[in-house]
């Protein structure tokens, strides 16, 4: 199976969007979260294999984002984005059934990270360090566990932090307006006026 035959059969089966190179399958878009997978078929015929990458998220992680980041372009920063994944078949024949269990070990993946525990440890890490590897994802997912453990000393002291000048090793495109956002948030958090759906 070559690139284009695996592109023209999950088209014909999922939602899809091309940016520049990369092709982008929805698998999955409801109120149980989102899941998205970018596949390559890679190697040289009789020893080819299958490549993906999966990203998810869910509803509520969504709509946190929209309200603090409010991106113009609608852009949107999955929960968790998985690693290459190799499907190797025994014969290095890429076929059909192949693609089948690829979407199978993907589907079984966004299952394993919707587990709370899973959620929690992720978003504990995240909260705990302002900054990690890479920053474009990790500073915004800071952001907003600082929103969900209602931690508005925090984010008021980046807010004047960036006020002064000082942006406190935060990336360029983390703006300002984004903690003027996210402490009103915060308070609620605080309060209990609003509740994380995830605790940790």
């Amino acid at each position: 199976m070559k690139k284009a035959e695996l592109i023209k059969s999950l088209k014909s089966k999922y939602k899809f969007e091309k940016i520049d190179s990369d092709w982008i399958f929805n698998l999955k878009n409801d109120e149980n979260g989102m899941l998205d997978i970018i596949p390559n078929v890679a190697g040289r015929l009789g020893a080819q294999y299958l490549r993906c990458m999966a990203s998810m998220s869910l509803p509520w992680y969504v709509e946190l984002q929209r309200q603090v980041f409010q991106e113009e372009d609608g852009f949107l920063r999955p929960l968790f984005i998985g690693g290459d994944s190799n499907f190797k078949p025994p014969a290095g024949v890429v076929e059909e059934v192949h693609l089948d269990a690829m979407i199978e070990s993907s589907i079984n993946w966004f299952k394993q990270q919707c587990k709370p525990s899973v959620i929690a440890a992720d978003l504990a890490i995240h909260y705990e360090k302002r900054s990690g590897v890479p920053p474009s994802r990790w500073q915004f997912k800071h952001i907003l566990t600082c929103v969900l453990k209602g931690d508005v000393d925090k984010l008021q002291s980046y807010l004047d932090a960036f006020k002064r000048g000082d942006r406190m090793e935060f990336i360029p495109i983390i703006q300002q307006e984004y903690f003027e956002r996210a402490i009103p948030l915060a308070e609620k958090y605080r309060s209990g006026e609003l509740v994380s759906p995830v605790q940790f």
